[in-house]
């Protein structure tokens, strides 16, 4: 009876010295925890949250859907860009459209040196894969 070969860990495979130590996670230090930018950050969430809703009951209007529709179909992106800044002021909205449907993102307005805290991202279908959004 024969065997298949072993290609499990071998000593001579190892890639570090027979003298290399790492401290268990559990004898590490780590610096206090502070939860503060992650509670600021989901303050600021909750307004993006808003805006989100605010997005989406603005395209659930059927009106302003068509000429977001047919801008994007005529690929007028400005026109689908502004349409989409239309919607609020309070927030950056970016928007990406394909003939199945719609990418937007929303940022809250960052002042000074200040980074985002965050961002929500929304994605809708308008169209079956594959076809032209009709």
């Amino acid at each position: 009876m024969s065997y298949p070969p072993y290609y499990g860990w071998h000593p001579s495979a190892s890639p570090y010295p027979y003298y290399y130590y790492e401290a268990p996670p559990w004898i590490r230090e780590y610096p206090q925890v502070k939860t503060d930018i992650l509670n600021q950050s989901i303050q600021n969430y909750y307004k993006l949250m808003e805006e989100g809703y605010r997005v989406l009951g603005k395209l659930s209007e059927h009106s302003f859907a068509v000429q977001v529709m047919t801008a994007a179909q005529a690929g007028n992106k400005q026109e689908v860009d502004r349409l989409m800044k239309s919607i609020s002021s309070d927030s950056v909205i970016r928007s990406e459209y394909s003939p199945d449907g719609i990418g937007i993102s929303i940022d809250p307005k960052v002042e000074g040196n200040e980074t985002a805290c965050c961002k929500l991202a929304i994605f809708l279908r308008w169209g079956k894969p594959g076809t032209t959004g009709r």
